[in-house]
């Protein structure tokens, strides 16, 4: 896998959790193109780093969608999902796969807001990553 192939599949794993979201309860979404960094695999080779911000309607309701999301991805083969508590004390889904995709989506009720941060499996490239570069 190169970076390009990398990217793209995590782009795409984060377009389809937000189709978990009915379009109703969306107000805006924010979704990064590129990373400024890529870090290194502990296996070697290096990831992408993205997110996906989801501001939702005020009638939402973040944390049934957030059981919605863990039960659609629990169902998922090659996938694992586990609750755990964020950072900042609000509820958290931790999405892995087989493969080495990462997705950590935290609601956040005070924003009402689903918090994506992903990361891609790891892939080998030519060189070392350059500061400043945009992946």
């Amino acid at each position: 896998m190169d970076l390009a192939t990398a990217k793209q599949s995590t782009r795409v794993q984060q377009d389809e959790l937000l189709s978990v979201v009915p379009s109703a309860a969306v107000s805006t979404t924010r979704q990064t193109e590129t990373s400024r960094a890529l870090f290194e695999c502990e296996t070697g080779g290096y990831y992408w780093p993205g997110t996906l911000n989801i501001a939702l309607s005020e009638d939402a309701d973040g944390a049934a969608l957030l059981e919605q999301i863990k039960a659609d991805w629990s169902a998922k083969s090659g996938w694992t999902v586990r609750d755990k508590t964020s950072v900042n004390g609000d509820p958290e889904l931790v999405i892995v796969s087989e493969e080495g995709y990462r997705h950590a989506i935290e609601f956040n009720p005070e924003r009402n807001s689903l918090n994506v941060l992903s990361s891609s499996a790891c892939f080998q490239m030519e060189g070392k990553p350059k500061p400043g570069v945009d992946y």
